[in-house]
């Protein structure tokens, strides 16, 4: 197999748990043109919430959802049916459905979507929390 084409040299080493310009997203389409983390396939991100941080209703349209859970606990809200997400648990959310979430305790996330839409989330207004 001649390999020859296949560099392009597009990689990136990286601490996906340092602070950068895009709250936690270290790889997507949220990047310039040249930096090699672009990409329109996924979107990744790292998170530490605290304890009470709750995440808004939203859903999106063309992106799925999955939720990692390395440290921690939190309550999420699956069109209203309550799951419980704890440390080495994982939540895929299809497209078109509405979560929301609520942190009980400090936590460590990794937030993995794909594609990367940028623009697609759509904040739902609503009286009941998670």
């Amino acid at each position: 197999m001649n390999t020859s084409k296949l560099n392009n040299n597009k990689y990136h080493l990286g601490k996906f748990d340092q602070k950068n310009d895009y709250n936690g997203w270290f790889v997507g389409s949220f990047f310039n043109e040249d930096h090699p983390c672009k990409t329109d396939d996924l979107e990744i991100m790292y998170a530490e919430k605290v304890k009470g941080y709750i995440s808004l209703p939203h859903f999106h349209e063309k992106k799925v959802e999955l939720l990692i859970m390395l440290s921690g606990k939190a309550k999420y809200l699956i069109n209203d049916n309550e799951v419980i997400l704890e440390s080495g648990n994982f939540l895929f959310v299809d497209v078109n459905n509405v979560i929301s979430g609520e942190f009980l305790e400090s936590s460590k996330i990794f937030a993995i979507h794909s594609p990367s839409i940028v623009t697609d989330k759509v904040e739902v207004k609503s009286t009941q929390t998670p």
